[in-house]
């Protein structure tokens, strides 16, 4: 017996293959979103290195938020002089940097700094209690205002990171205490996330990890209540302390869900997780993640490893982009293609060398709003004694559930759907034709057999570029009388882009 998939009303997207019972001419393609102007730019003398690396974004209820990583010059050897950062925005376009007068900067009071000596992640929990309503996860300088909330066994690292993984929490988004013990007591450099899982009704956090033979990738933590410290791992006896004095992995503590694999080149892995739980569509997960391709490093000296080429000079170095990765449960993931999500700007410019997505997305009308972070050198090519004023935040524009799109070329292409179930009374589509494409929509019974009344040779083609364009068939503007009834959508397309079908009421 076939299995029948139950859509309700609910949206779903062409992210993956699970529309495809078969199909003839049909590929999945990642769009890219288009980038748009500079909405922040280093400023301030806290933001006298940069701007650049690691931040978040939200909608919260009507006023736009963002979380920033601020770099002052000689962070190198004062971890304290970056800082995670506040700004708000009635547009998302024009951001201000609020006086929250919680932290000073070498004497003035005046600043949006709202947890010095840290970098991270923010997410907005729609459970709990108040005083906890912001959570989140960084890693922290050791100091004052921070340290009666440690409370961690775990070591400090030589600079004074703790490169541990902490929870942090927040009435506002504003004043942060830090809780213990630390959430997990591995090396966690980079940006981490938690964030609520509306299917499973629990918490996810995805971590900055590290698999044997493939270098950095991603972990996922599954909570029923995160401040229930520590978060479980597999722990073994005789377990040392690693980097940082944090304690050293053997690989399996935490269940590794996104990594680098043989279609990446041999020295890439993949750095941050950056997922979201897509809120406008039904079973969609999304991780902009970050494939780091190392450099080779050597002695300087070398003429035959470097010759007159500047790459391979600096320790832990090379370019970073960002590509999109799928899921339809936050668990199991792929890349639909390796191109980047966000391509490198030309080599000079503000993110010619290396590109990092803020966490979170914006949705404005038809578009989602993203916002991400870039530097003009490579990884490991900047001196941070000296300040440039490199980087800052961009935006970027998407089209509403267009992140991927099941794609039919000139010459044309069709597919039919699973057994599925539906409880709306239109369909309709995401879908751009542009001048020269179309699309027919077919409604079979159970056995593959057309409707009478919605056969291809009596639908009325889709055309031009809709967000939710209205399927018709000559007779019927709707479907309501196969509510609930086993059906098979059979698509047939000439040159478009088709991203999301829904049923709507």
């Amino acid at each position: 017996m076939q299995q029948i998939l139950n859509v309700s009303n609910r949206k779903q997207l062409f992210i993956d293959e699970r529309w495809f019972a078969s199909q003839q001419g049909m590929t999945l393609t990642v769009n890219p979103p288009i980038k748009t102007e500079q909405v922040l730019l280093p400023e301030t003398p806290w933001e006298n290195h940069g701007i650049h690396g690691y931040s978040n974004v939200m909608d919260d209820d009507g006023v736009y938020k963002m979380w920033y990583d601020a770099i002052a010059e000689g962070f190198d050897v004062k971890p304290e002089r970056r800082a995670l950062c506040y700004a708000t925005s009635s547009d998302g376009i024009h951001w201000e940097r609020p006086n929250v007068n919680v932290f000073d900067w070498e004497g003035n009071p005046n600043t949006n700094i709202v947890m010095p000596g840290a970098n991270g992640s923010v997410m907005k929990d729609p459970n709990g209690p108040d005083e906890h309503r912001y959570k989140g996860l960084v890693i922290i300088k050791e100091n004052d205002a921070w340290e009666e909330s440690r409370g961690c066994i775990c070591g400090s690292y030589d600079n004074g990171y703790y490169l541990e993984l902490y929870l942090v929490t927040s009435p506002d988004g504003i004043h942060w205490k830090r809780q213990s013990p630390c959430a997990l007591p591995f090396f966690h450099d980079t940006q981490n996330l938690l964030l609520f899982d509306e299917k499973l009704g629990r918490y996810a956090a995805y971590v900055r990890w590290s698999s044997p033979g493939r270098g950095r990738c991603v972990a996922r933590v599954e909570l029923d209540n995160p401040l229930d410290l520590p978060w479980p791992f597999i722990t073994h006896p005789d377990s040392q302390r690693g980097p940082g004095l944090s304690r050293a992995r053997k690989g399996d503590e935490l269940p590794v869900v996104l990594l680098s694999d043989e279609s990446d080149p041999s020295d890439t892995d993949l750095y941050t997780p950056s997922v979201v739980n897509y809120p406008w569509a039904e079973d969609a997960y999304f991780s902009f993640t970050t494939p780091y391709r190392h450099y080779p490093y050597g002695d300087t000296a070398d003429t035959t490893l470097h010759g007159k080429d500047s790459r391979g000079r600096f320790r832990n170095d090379g370019p970073v982009e960002v590509q999109l990765a799928v899921s339809r449960d936050g668990i199991s993931w792929n890349r639909p293609d390796r191109q980047p999500y966000i391509p490198l700007g030309l080599a000079g410019e503000w993110d010619g060398g290396q590109v990092y997505i803020a966490n979170g997305m914006i949705r404005k009308g038809n578009e989602i709003w993203q916002y991400y972070c870039g530097t003009h050198y490579t990884h490991g090519a900047y001196d941070a004694a000296e300040g440039d004023r490199s980087g800052g935040v961009g935006r970027l524009v998407q089209r509403l559930d267009g992140f991927v799109s099941a794609d039919a070329a000139y010459t044309g292409g069709e597919f039919t759907s699973p057994l599925l179930q539906f409880s709306g009374e239109q369909l309709a589509l995401n879908v751009n034709c542009s001048a020269m494409g179309e699309v027919w929509v077919e409604i079979q019974d159970e056995t593959g057999q057309a409707i009478p009344g919605y056969t291809m040779s009596e639908s009325i083609s889709v055309d031009r570029n809709h967000i939710a364009a209205p399927v018709r068939w000559q007779e019927n503007d709707h479907v309501a009388e196969l509510i609930n009834r086993p059906i098979h959508l059979h698509f047939k397309l000439r040159a478009c882009k088709l991203y999301a079908f829904q049923f709507s009421d």
